[in-house]
């Protein structure tokens, strides 16, 4: 028979119905694998607005690891290390943004995908306190152009349980993406140890995708209201125990933060009669509490979003968030129920033009280049809503589950950073600190300040500014 003939013909068909069968991260490995790679090796993609500036950072200080992400995870069981292993290499076979390299290329920074593999899990016995060992993974510095953004380690413990650390470079990965990343994994290595496969769903698109699409969005509209509304706003000055560097070197610190429940309760009261959510309130009262610390009635914080805007991006691994700059009026020292009107119309309209990238925003400002502070807002504010069903699961296969609290890793993005979250206690959180101006004594007094504010606000909300600190 000819390779044209009857035969041929069949055979083909039985192929391909064969391979339509398989999973579509199965096909995808067998594309990999059948081209060596080459295909995707070849190839290169521009990369999100959003990714630029961070390829940027690394360049400008590979040695900066303020954007490491990672999530660890005690494990207690009989742990399986080469079903971990190979549920993380299932994961970067589906998510490509997990293999991606960042070159350096006339036109300015690609990406590109190597080749399905292998993940590496590094083994390691740890005796007492893992935090040393934990923060020492973490603080590694990623290889953006030569390595993967992602890297892995089973540490054992001396009681018998063990440590999951997931270390990825902010680059490939955001909030949202933690939570997709454990579903996926969970689902995989139990899957691996079942014998059979796991049960995923179809991505719609990968990151590689919405990052072309990233880079031909008109945003001109978005662009002038952020521009407009910003335009001239000025650093915060908060009071510094030492003297500021020529350039900030991102080492920081943190200290803790608690709102009782019954001062929380009383704050979101008064936000609902203000027809706000909790989130807007605890925003408004950071900006009076940096307002009363720095003597400023005009400043700016920096809130991240998730910036997944369309639902084929919600399955996705990789770097969709952005900031919003907030501008704060605290002109006229108004009382904390007006300002919170001010806050939700602030936040309502920034979430209108949220689809301008943060790195556009500052593009378009044209700011000074100033190496001493962070572009445009020097205070970040962030409230965490838990739970993330998979970031926080009990289980993983035959595996209890439990998130391991982070060390403090000793770097910052920010001057001062607050985390939140709400506790069955009331509200808890973190604030960083950057160590090259503050002490922890500052720091401790400027958490205490935030949280003077929320009670005395809940308790209240008539009051004005400059009544609710003793600062």
């Amino acid at each position: 028979m000819t390779a044209g003939g009857p035969d041929a013909v069949e055979r083909r068909a039985a192929l391909l119905a064969r391979l339509a069968e398989l999973p579509p991260e199965r096909r995808e490995a067998l594309r990999a694998r059948t081209l060596g790679g080459a295909a995707q090796a070849s190839r290169s993609w521009p990369l999100s607005h959003g990714q630029e500036r961070l390829w940027f950072l690394n360049r400008f200080d590979p040695a900066d690891t303020s954007y490491n992400t990672p999530w660890c995870v005690r494990l207690r069981g009989a742990v399986d290390a080469g079903a971990i292993a190979a549920a993380l290499t299932r994961v970067a076979e589906r998510h490509h943004v997990l293999r991606a390299r960042f070159l350096s290329a006339d036109g300015g920074p690609v990406q590109t995908v190597g080749p399905a593999g292998p993940v590496p899990l590094e083994l390691a016995e740890v005796a007492g306190d893992p935090a040393p060992a934990v923060v020492e993974f973490v603080n590694r510095p990623f290889d953006l152009e030569t390595g993967p953004p992602l890297r892995a380690a089973l540490m054992r413990l001396e009681d018998g349980d063990a440590l999951l650390c997931i270390v990825l470079h902010h680059i490939v990965v955001d909030g949202w993406s933690l939570d997709v990343l454990m579903r996926e994994l969970a689902e995989c290595y139990a899957a691996g140890r079942e014998g059979r496969e796991p049960v995923l769903e179809e991505l719609p698109l990968q990151y590689t995708d919405f990052a072309a699409e990233d880079r031909e969005r008109d945003r001109t509209a978005q662009l002038e209201y952020w521009t407009r509304t910003l335009a001239g706003v000025p650093v915060l000055h908060l009071p510094a125990d030492l003297p500021r560097p020529a350039r900030r070197t991102g080492q920081g610190g943190q200290v803790p933060l608690l709102v009782p429940g019954e001062a929380l309760d009383r704050l979101e009261k008064a936000a609902r009669q203000g027809r706000c959510t909790l989130f807007m309130a605890l925003l408004a009262a950071y900006q009076a509490a940096l307002g009363l610390l720095a003597g400023q009635d005009d400043l700016c914080v920096g809130v991240p979003v998730a910036g997944r805007t369309r639902t084929e991006l919600a399955p996705l691994i990789g770097y969709f968030s952005t900031t919003l700059a907030l501008r704060a009026d605290l002109s006229g020292d108004p009382p904390f129920s007006e300002l919170l009107g001010r806050t939700r119309a602030s936040l309502l309209r920034g979430m209108q033009h949220a689809d301008a990238p943060f790195e556009q925003v500052l593009g378009a400002l044209r700011l000074p280049r100033d190496l001493s502070r962070p572009p445009l807002f020097q205070a970040m504010f962030n409230l965490h809503n838990m739970p993330k069903d998979d970031l926080l699961r009990p289980t993983m296969g035959d595996l209890a589950v439990e998130v391991y609290p982070m060390p403090a890793t000793g770097r910052t993005r920010a001057e001062v950073s607050v985390d939140a979250w709400r506790t069955a206690e009331g509200l808890g959180g973190v604030l960083d600190y950057a160590a090259d101006l503050f002490t922890a004594a500052t720091a401790r007094r400027f958490a205490r300040a935030f949280t003077t504010v929320v009670e005395r606000a809940g308790a209240d909300p008539g009051l004005r500014l400059s009544e609710l600190g003793d600062l």
